[in-house]
């Protein structure tokens, strides 16, 4: 492939820009190692009240297992009224009440008579002056038409509404519960909740009581985060004041994060002061066992930059509390254990710093893109070196437009075009590999063809990186390593450059060319081939096998995996650094290496079916450093153990294919 030396220049520069964009990446990334365990306040009571074990030494064990946080929600007036903290009832209730004498009498009678509407008005007892300090700020701020008629020791005050709809209400939060967690040295997940017409003094007032402890976290409980719509600033300059990590909370799809109403805008105007919530909630952890839930949160933590694991109880109906908890409390341990193994600190996570690589820098990483598109062009159709030149300024002022009119999508459309260009490049460099071979007559030893095709596979796959580095680079700004954005195409990143193979496989070697003229007497011929059994139960392989390539691929498809493959999959994903992806080092990197050794011991009719699979691999090591949420560092460990053991089982492949023909020459001459 000798190469056109502007285009190359162009190409090697643009690499450059993109190996330095992954360095300022990785430094990016380097202080995002710290995991917070975030034990639920509420689910974990309720399993120590089925104990009779009280809260603190819940909490204390849990430490002890190695949780680093509780979280803590926002007392609702439901809440209040079954702890006993306060008397709530409709204001028609109280009105039907023959009261006794007793010091209530007086302003009971008095909000009796106040003309309030009996059907829309809810009356709220305090059982004590602590209880009405802590209550009486936040309901007067509620939005609600609020009025105080405490006085004389009776704490009495009213809302407007019924009780059915305020009773889930949020409130306050118990700051006894804060302090119980100070003082057993556990941080502080916070979980607000946000309400109509919600004003920038609650807002100040909330972070100024959070100031007195340990708070490290936010996870927002309900549909809207704090402050949502209209004080959003006001929540994102107090987060940045006060340094807690806002908790955006990953989807069961695993992609992106649930939907709660203000939180993209909130989490870029605090400077991506954030980190990904990995929670899996009860009704996914019924259908697993204590040991699987356990594999999910390192599974989030180790490959899908999870730093907050949310931590609800495994609660399995035929076991008792104790063994329940007990068994939670061993997973627990045995999670923190193994994050701690893969270098992994657990404590209040430090967020990644806000990136964004720009226009500019964007422009010069989509000139290597579109290098290397002509290059693919030229390896196709021969194009005088004007008309090259040409294309190449006319593509770049179009990128440059585009990047200028639609910002929020131009570098996810240059990094689909790079996932697209360079894997395909990538198997025209095997094809033509594949044709001189063929036409070379020299016979080759064993030895040589195995040293020849495992070279081949590291060159070709050197030149997919060429393009995983342009995606990684393209897409490499906070929000995407977040996954606040997603990189959008992934199917068409699948499914074009095989269609590129294709056409590029006619064009090089085509059909039969030694009978026929041109490619199209050989897509003729070919179509004329008459349909046999053989090729029909080829076909079939080839649709089961598209079905689970295509299935495996983003988040939404249901293609099975199989109950051993997930186990082996565990097993990799715990033992190795980083678990390398099956369809690479069992299927499309073999294919690649026996494909070479096929071509060069002149079996042509076998170089199409391995070639589709060796493509699957090219494009499968780009997708990897497509998952942006993923480290580098992990898309690269997880690249090398798959060739690595790709080109393992591809020798044994050549091996035993060299023993199979030996076998049929040797029986061919008795």
């Amino acid at each position: 492939m000798k190469q056109d030396k502007v285009l190359l220049t162009i190409l090697v520069l643009s690499l450059a820009a993109a190996v330095f964009t992954l360095y300022q990446r990785f430094e990016i990334e380097k202080p995002y190692y710290r995991v917070e365990l975030v034990a639920d306040y509420e689910k974990y009571k309720q399993l120590g009240d089925d104990m009779g074990m009280d809260m603190e030494k819940v909490l204390r064990d849990l430490k002890a297992s190695g949780a680093t946080s509780v979280a803590i929600k926002e007392e609702t007036i439901e809440k209040l009224r079954a702890d006993g903290h306060i008397s709530v009832m409709n204001l028609w209730e109280l009105m039907e009440q023959d009261l006794l004498r007793n010091p209530l009498n007086e302003t009971a009678e008095q909000i009796r008579g106040s003309g309030l509407d009996p059907s829309g008005t809810v009356v709220i007892f305090a059982a004590d002056a602590s209880t009405y300090d802590r209550i009486r700020g936040p309901l007067s701020n509620k939005g609600r038409a609020f009025h105080d008629w405490s006085k004389d020791g009776v704490y009495a005050m009213t809302v407007a509404g019924r009780y059915e709809d305020l009773k889930d209400l949020t409130v306050v939060f118990d700051y006894d519960k804060f302090e119980m967690a100070r003082r057993l040295g556990l941080n502080i997940a916070v979980r607000p909740n946000n309400y109509y017409g919600i004003t920038p003094g609650y807002i100040e007032d909330l972070f100024e009581s959070f100031g007195d402890y340990p708070v490290t976290s936010m996870i927002f409980d309900g549909k809207q985060v704090l402050g949502y719509p209209d004080q959003l600033e006001t929540t994102a300059r107090r987060i940045k004041d006060t340094g807690i990590v806002l908790g955006p909370i990953e989807t069961w799809m695993q992609l992106k994060h649930i939907e709660q109403l203000g939180l993209d805008g909130l989490v870029q105007l605090a400077d991506f002061q954030a980190a990904r919530v990995f929670s899996l909630n009860e009704a996914e952890a019924n259908k697993v066992s204590p040991r699987e839930v356990m594999d999910r949160w390192f599974r989030a933590v180790d490959e899908r930059n999870a730093r907050l694991v949310y931590l609800n109880p495994k609660v399995e109906e035929t076991k008792s509390p104790e063994e329940n908890f007990d068994t939670n409390r061993k997973y627990i341990k045995e999670f923190a254990g193994l994050i701690s193994g893969r270098g992994f600190e657990l404590g209040p996570v430090v967020p990644m710093k806000a990136y964004n690589i720009g226009l500019l820098r964007l422009m010069v990483l989509t000139a290597g893109m579109m290098a290397g598109f002509l290059i693919f062009i030229d390896e196709l159709i021969k194009i005088r070196r004007t008309y090259i030149y040409g294309l190449f300024l006319l593509g770049m002022a179009g990128c440059f437009a585009f990047g200028l009119v639609m910002p929020f999508i131009a570098d996810k459309v240059f990094a689909l075009g790079a996932a697209i260009v360079f894997p395909t490049l990538a198997m025209v460099y095997v094809l033509k590999f594949c044709k001189r071979a063929m036409e070379n007559k020299d016979k080759k030893d064993w030895k040589s063809i195995v040293g020849s095709s495992v070279s081949l596979l590291l060159k070709a796959s050197l030149i997919s990186l060429v393009g995983a580095a342009y995606v990684a680079s393209m897409l490499s700004s906070t929000s995407y390593l977040l996954e606040m954005d997603i990189f959008r195409g992934v199917k068409f990143a699948h499914i074009i450059p095989l269609m590129l193979f294709t056409a590029a496989y006619f064009v090089i070697i085509g059909y039969q060319r030694e009978k026929h003229r041109d490619i199209e007497g050989e897509l003729k011929s070919l179509f004329d081939t008459p349909l046999m059994v053989k090729y029909a139960l080829l076909l079939g392989i080839v649709a089961v096998a598209g079905y689970l390539y295509l299935g495996r691929t983003g988040h939404t498809a249901g293609a099975p995996i199989l109950g051993f493959e997930a186990q082996l999959r565990t097993f990799m994903e715990q033992t190795l650094l980083a678990r390398p992806r099956t369809k690479e080092f069992l299927v499309a990197h073999p294919a690649l290496i026996i494909m070479a050794a096929a071509a060069m011991i002149r079996y042509g009719e076998y170089i199409f079916p391995l070639g589709l699979a060796a493509a699957i691999g090219q494009i499968s090591m780009v997708n990897s450093f497509s998952h942006l949420r993923t480290l580098l560092h992990i898309s690269f460990y997880r690249t090398v153990y798959g060739l690595g053991f790709g080109i393992l089982l591809g020798v044994i492949g050549i091996l035993m294919l060299n023993s199979a023909i030996n076998l049929y020459t040797s029986r061919r001459r008795i």
